[in-house]
């Protein structure tokens, strides 16, 4: 049986260590949080309920990251998209050759980022397969540590990998046990060709009064009114655009809702939100450092965004919203985010980005 490292104790790496525990494999997760490790760790059991159940401790829980890249055969990075970079970081002295490493999501370029850390001029010098998901697996929420709730079950996850060739390597082993992951040609339809962005940073920046009046509210339901389902589809119809000078064939956003939550036709994104199920009670985000503003800006919409303005696309939604953000939050996200220098795409082409992700 496989040996997995699960990398992020948030709802999905909880989740992904219960479940794979449940089945015979063995888990061990790790978080930086101490004090969520301790919670879990004094636990007698992870519990999962809703449309996926689960109820199994991990082999390990640990705030020690040796503990859980020993041994393993599969790394599941189930962090916030933000630390992609640290985390790469972290496990570069401790991977091993063969070792498959997936990003759980990736977001828009996550895997060249952790590609460029581990294989790049001062990588590990290992042989690894990365690949990286279109999203995260679970439609799930934690209101309290070891305790997860399953509200929405997802069908339809893109995975590819980084080269693009070694998709059907990682699915050989992982496919099996995660069936809702589907290959698609290259990570820049993973990470571009998704819209999951545009639900978080645009709402939370247009209910920013209700942050700072600390009222709560239910996040897709009631945060997303017509009007802001407007702006996020301003912002979705530039990101199709951008996909389309990338040469990648884009769904809109209320088409990829569709395809993930098989959902009936209706009139307008609006309707679509609001018809999903495993959307509703997901509590607002309360500041500013919340990975709805920060990670979303930072590895959705900047990553974008500079990809079009290589491109020659205009985005000045998306560009409005990453220059709100960082002002809302007092950083400059057009720096910290996966800017097209970061991402390696400065001055290319979409050709030459093509070959960089073959």
């Amino acid at each position: 049986m496989l040996n997995f490292a699960i990398i992020g104790a948030g709802a999905g790496g909880q989740s992904m260590a219960a479940v794979l525990t449940q089945k015979g494999y063995t888990a061990k997760l790790y978080d930086i949080d101490k004090d969520k490790i301790k919670k879990l760790q004094s636990l007698d059991a992870i519990k999962v309920t809703g449309v996926i159940e689960a109820e199994a401790k991990p082999a390990v829980i640990t705030d020690k990251i040796e503990e859980v890249m020993e041994d393993a055969d599969v790394v599941m990075i189930v962090s916030t998209t933000d630390a992609h970079g640290s985390i790469a970081q972290l496990i570069k002295p401790l991977v091993k050759d063969g070792q498959i490493i997936v990003l759980n999501p990736g977001h828009c370029g996550g895997a060249l980022e952790i590609s460029n850390i581990l294989r790049g001029e001062n990588g590990s010098g290992k042989d690894l397969l990365i690949a990286e998901a279109g999203d995260l697996m679970y439609g799930c929420r934690c209101y309290e540590v070891g305790n997860v709730l399953h509200t929405g079950l997802k069908l339809n996850v893109p995975i590819a990998a980084l080269p693009a060739g070694d998709v059907t390597k990682v699915l050989d082993v992982i496919g099996p046990i995660f069936p809702c992951l589907k290959a698609v040609p290259n990570i820049l339809e993973t990470g571009f060709e998704g819209g999951g962005a545009m639900l978080h940073t645009i709402p939370t920046v247009m209910n920013v009064n209700k942050m700072d009046l600390d009222q709560a509210y239910d996040y897709y339901m009631e945060g997303i009114t017509p009007h802001v389902a407007g702006l996020i589809e301003k912002c979705d119809a530039e990101r199709v655009k951008v996909c389309e000078a990338l040469g990648i064939e884009a769904m809109t956003l209320a088409e990829r809702l569709i395809k993930t939550y098989k959902l009936e036709p209706k009139d307008t994104l609006y309707e679509f939100i609001q018809s999903i199920e495993s959307y509703k009670g997901i509590r607002n985000p309360k500041d500013t450092k919340h990975r709805f503003i920060v990670e979303d800006t930072m590895c959705g919409l900047v990553p974008l965004a500079c990809i079009g303005h290589e491109l020659g696309v205009a985005t000045p939604y998306m560009d409005s919203f990453v220059n709100l953000a960082s002002s809302i939050c007092g950083r400059d996200f057009w720096k910290e985010g996966r800017n097209a220098e970061k991402l390696g795409f400065a001055g290319k082409t979409a050709e030459e980005m093509h070959k960089m992700v073959e």
